[in-house]
This record gives structure tokens, C-alpha cells and sequence, in this order.
């Protein structure tokens, strides 16, 4: 369990910034993403080995098109790096790791690669719950998210197992409509394509499940409304 997913029934007056106690500062540079990570002292976090990486590390577009799930190797203690090449635009990185003894919440880094700017997502709601990717396919069964709740989030992939990835059977993130809030997904065991997701506000947000098949991994994305 993430000792930071109630960090938001805690009634601190900070913003998510001031929960964390480790700051990331993302650049791009390249075809290079570098991650430097230090805590409040200025010193290198030491990293909890989770879904049997350091660091899970997600970058969207802003306009929430392009997804990456990239996992950046460690250089020395506090620098993190990875080869990814970028299209011109606005992106949002969030670094998603377990710092040992840390508060930690992930928060969104901006990114510009070049001069274009990309405008924020305007999600609209979609009744589409079955994706097919490269001759596989997956289903959303509905889901009803209300704030507050946990919210159970079951992908169905049609007589097909996934094949373990990481450690797990898929992996899910989601964003909301302005790529701020990262929403911390939990697989409710190694061995389902069901997984619990708390949403700390009303709105639309949009799910990128994960699954891979033979010795792919193929990326399924939905939009959701979440209500109070």
C-alpha cells in the first residue's frame, strides 16, 4: 500500500506540492529525459522498488493524446534518465515513485520540446467501451465513479490473459481534463484485470490501461466522468 493515497484526507492547508518532500525537476534535451530527485535537505532520495522498478515514469501531451510510460534508469544517486524521442509540444511528466521514508505525491512537471504549444484536453464523454488494439481487444464494463468512493475499474480482455507485466497483470493511469491530478491505481491482486481507483474531484478523466500480450504491450484508453 502507497502510505501517500490518503494524503488528501489529511486537512493541511498546502497545495500537493507541499505534501512532498521530494522535488523532481524533468528536462528534455536530446531525445534524453533526465529526472533529478532531492528531498527537503537537497540530498538523493533512496527509491522503494515497486511493480519491480524505481521509478515509473508517465509523460502525456497536454491535450492528453500522446502517452508514455517510460521507466528511466538510474545514473547516480538523484539522476534518472531514459531515450525517448519527443514530437515538438507541451507535455506533463509525472514521476511516480516510493520514497523510503518520505511523503511523496506525484505532480505534474511541464515540459515544452521545441516551440509549439499544445492547448489542454476538453475530454468529451464516450459510450465506446470496447478498444481493439493490433488484433486484441478490451472491455471497460461500466463503471460508475463517484468522488470519495473506491471505485472498481474491471477490464475484460475477451477469453485472453494478459501476460504478466512488471509484476502485475496490467498497469492503469489515470489523469483528469487538465493533466494535474495523477490518480494512484492499485491491481486488486497480481493475478486480475480488475483494479481500485479513489478520484479526489468531479470531472472527466481519462484511463490508459496497459496489457500486454505476447511480447507486446498494447495501450487501451478511455474517458470516464467521475460525480460527486
Amino acid at each position: 500500500m502507497n502510505h501517500n493515497e490518503h494524503n488528501h484526507h489529511h486537512h493541511h492547508h498546502h497545495n500537493h506540492q507541499g505534501e512532498s518532500e521530494v522535488k523532481a525537476n524533468v528536462t528534455y534535451n536530446d531525445e534524453v529525459v533526465s529526472i533529478e530527485l532531492e528531498d527537503q535537505e537537497g540530498a538523493a532520495p533512496k527509491l522503494a522498488i515497486e511493480h519491480e522498478k524505481e521509478m515509473h515514469f508517465i509523460m502525456v501531451s497536454n491535450d492528453l493524446e500522446e502517452y508514455y510510460h517510460l521507466h528511466p534508469e538510474k545514473q547516480k544517486d538523484g539522476l534518472y534518465t531514459v531515450n525517448q524521442s519527443l514530437n515538438d509540444g507541451t507535455y506533463q511528466a509525472f514521476v511516480d515513485i516510493v520514497p523510503e521514508g518520505k511523503a511523496y505525491q506525484p505532480v505534474p512537471n511541464t515540459v515544452q520540446v521545441g516551440t509549439n504549444e499544445t492547448g489542454k484536453a476538453n475530454l468529451e464523454s464516450e459510450d465506446n467501451w470496447t478498444k481493439e488494439m493490433d488484433g486484441y481487444t478490451v472491455t471497460l464494463e461500466d463503471v460508475e465513479a463517484k468522488v470519495g468512493e473506491e471505485v472498481p475499474l474491471i477490464f475484460d480482455a475477451h477469453g485472453e490473459t494478459p501476460d504478466p507485466y512488471l509484476g502485475a497483470l496490467g498497469h492503469v493511469v489515470i489523469l483528469d481534463e487538465n493533466a494535474e491530478q495523477y490518480i494512484h491505481v492499485h491491481p486488486d491482486s497480481d493475478d486480475t484485470t480488475t483494479f481500485s481507483a479513489h478520484f479526489p474531484e468531479p470531472g472527466m478523466y481519462k484511463i490508459w490501461g496497459e496489457f500486454k500480450f505476447g511480447d507486446d504491450v498494447h495501450i487501451y484508453s478511455f474517458i470516464i466522468e467521475v460525480t460527486e
